[in-house]
């Protein structure tokens, strides 16, 4: 499990190549992310990109997703 220390958006191009599954919880200090392959929700094959977020990261996380959630979504 990985504490995040910094959170900053990048221009890096975002590929989309399977699916997968996202489980959270959290505590007083942290919140945790696990990641697993779509089907595998049991977690016995959890991903390298599970991470741990404090109070800190958490905000700057949401400042992010607001700005994503603000823009007009595209037309499909």
């Amino acid at each position: 499990m990985a504490l995040i220390t910094l959170i900053q958006r990048t221009a890096r191009r975002i590929r989309c190549r399977r699916r997968t599954v996202l489980e959270v919880n959290y505590d007083e200090r942290l919140f945790s992310l696990w990641t697993a392959a779509a089907g595998a929700e049991t977690g016995t094959e959890l991903s390298a990109a599970s991470i741990q977020l404090d109070r800190a990261q958490a905000r700057r996380l949401r400042e992010l997703l607001d700005e994503f959630l603000s823009q007009a979504e595209p037309d499909t």
